[in-house]
C-alpha cells in the first residue's frame, strides 16, 4: 500500500504539472492495472433503479474526509482489498460475490480491484472514472445530513476532471 500511495502522489505531481484529462487518466490507468474490467456509471445507475437484492457490494475506497462529503447510496468506505476480504468474509459470503468498487476518477479503485483479483475475487468491477463523472452527470449522492450534489476533488491536479461548482472540502 506504501508503494501504491507513493506512485498516486507521484502521478498526481506528474498531472499537476502537465494536465489531465479523462484520455490521460484512462491510459494509466490500464497500463497499471490492465486486468481490471469495469462497469459504466450510467450501467450502474440502472443497478440502483432495480431491487436492492441485485445491488452488489458497493465499495468506495476514498478517504474518509472525502466519503463524509459525499458518496453512493448504500456504499461502504473500506481503503484497501484486505479490508474488503475480511468484510465479504465476516459477511458469510464468498469469492464470488459480485463487487464494485470506486474512488475520485477509478485509478486509487483500480488498484483495490487488482488487489481482490489476486485475492481470487471472481466477480470485481471498477467503476469508469468514478465519483468524479457520477456527480458530473448529476447522478444521486448522499452524505450523513441527506443528499448532495458535492464531491470532494481530491487534489488540484484531480479537480478539474469534476465540475467546480460541486467541489466541497471538509469544514475544518
Amino acid at each position: 500500500m506504501v508503494n501504491f500511495l507513493i506512485s498516486a502522489s507521484i502521478s498526481s505531481a506528474f498531472f499537476g504539472l502537465f494536465g489531465v484529462n479523462w484520455e490521460s487518466v484512462d491510459e494509466k490507468i490500464e497500463r497499471e492495472f490492465p486486468g481490471v474490467e469495469y462497469v459504466s456509471t450510467d450501467e450502474l445507475l440502472g443497478r440502483y433503479g432495480g431491487s436492492d437484492t441485485g445491488l452488489p457490494i458497493i465499495i468506495d475506497v476514498r478517504e474518509v474526509e472525502e466519503f463524509q462529503i459525499s458518496h453512493l447510496q448504500n456504499a461502504i468506505n473500506l481503503e484497501t482489498g484486505d479490508s474488503v476480504s475480511r468484510l465479504v468474509e465476516n459477511s458469510g459470503l464468498n469469492k464470488d460475490t459480485p463487487i464494485i468498487v470506486y474512488c475520485s476518477v477509478g485509478y486509487r479503485s483500480a488498484a483495490v480491484a487488482s488487489e481482490l483479483e489476486q485475492l481470487g475475487y471472481t466477480q470485481v468491477l471498477n467503476l469508469r472514472h468514478s465519483i468524479f463523472e457520477w456527480a458530473n452527470k448529476g447522478y444521486p449522492m448522499i452524505n450523513t445530513v441527506g443528499d448532495t450534489d458535492k464531491v470532494h476533488p481530491f487534489n488540484k491536479a484531480w479537480s478539474v476532471l469534476v465540475d467546480e461548482s460541486l467541489h466541497a472540502y471538509p469544514a475544518k
